[in-house]
């Protein structure tokens, strides 16, 4: 998981910097969506792992 973050950072960087030097928004939003994917990624792994197992567990 932390490898992802780390990918995930790093090409908001470099479609950061390649979408502002080109003057391209649509790589701009695209960096974006790694930094808000990268940010948000752990709680929703721990929450989703979270509910499986209370899922799992009042089962049986």
């Amino acid at each position: 998981m932390f490898y992802l973050e780390v990918i995930l950072l790093i090409s908001f960087v470099v479609l950061m910097v390649v979408g502002y030097k080109k003057n391209n928004r649509n790589t701009m939003l695209a960096a974006s969506l790694c930094l808000v994917v990268a940010v948000a990624l752990p709680g929703f792994s721990d929450g989703f792992q979270n509910g499986f197992e209370e899922t799992k567990a009042s089962l049986g």
